[in-house]
């Protein structure tokens, strides 16, 4: 499980969610999602398939797909997938991070760069500081329907903090940070919370 996990960050740190998102699905029946409606690349999608439109997603390379009548797949393989799907979404968290690094170098503040500032380096630091220990969480622990679903909380809170340090741009539909609302509602798809399926 963790050469998976370490592919579906890999894949999402290098070529973004859409990429990430096909290494945790391969293989897995995008059907049997855990509710009616799948996230899956934009590339997977076949003629026949009902797709809800969502331009943000789109640009993303993430469509979200009507399941229609299915079963679900038995509870320990979603959660296997929710695991891989933190991951991935890990992966974008920190891609999102090395965008907000390169855009605080070009921007001043006080006649310095911002990233110089104590608060923005103060922010960076608990932010990668976060992203190590969910991915020795991932690493380590067992996942369960609990310890996942607090890892995309987790994850969710570090993308909207990695956003804020894009300023206004971040909030901006061509900005990388759309990443971080497509990855929650990627989440919403398929991650099972304690009570809910």
């Amino acid at each position: 499980m963790t050469d998976m996990i370490a592919a579906c960050e890999q894949a999402a740190h290098a070529d973004g969610l859409a990429a990430g998102l096909a290494v945790a699905l391969d293989g897995f029946d995008t059907t049997a999602a855990p509710g009616p409606v799948a996230a899956v690349p934009s590339a997977w999608v076949t003629t026949d398939a009902e797709v809800l439109p969502h331009h943000v997603a789109a640009a993303e390379g993430v469509s979200f797909i009507r399941c229609g009548d299915r079963t679900a797949a038995p509870e320990p393989e979603l959660v296997a997938l929710a695991a891989g799907l933190a991951a991935v979404r890990l992966g974008a968290t920190r891609r999102l991070t090395g965008h907000a690094v390169e855009h605080l170098t070009h921007r001043t503040s006080g006649g310095e760069p911002t990233i110089r500032k104590q608060l923005v380096l103060g922010t960076l630091a608990d932010l990668l500081t976060a992203v190590e220990a969910i991915r020795a969480q991932l690493h380590v622990v067992p996942p369960t329907v609990a310890t996942i679903g607090d890892v995309h909380d987790r994850i969710t809170a570090l993308d909207w903090e990695a956003a804020k340090l894009l300023g206004a741009s971040g909030f901006l539909v061509e900005s990388p940070a759309r990443s971080a609302h497509v990855s929650q509602l990627v989440a919403n798809c398929w991650v099972v919370r304690d009570g809910v399926r």
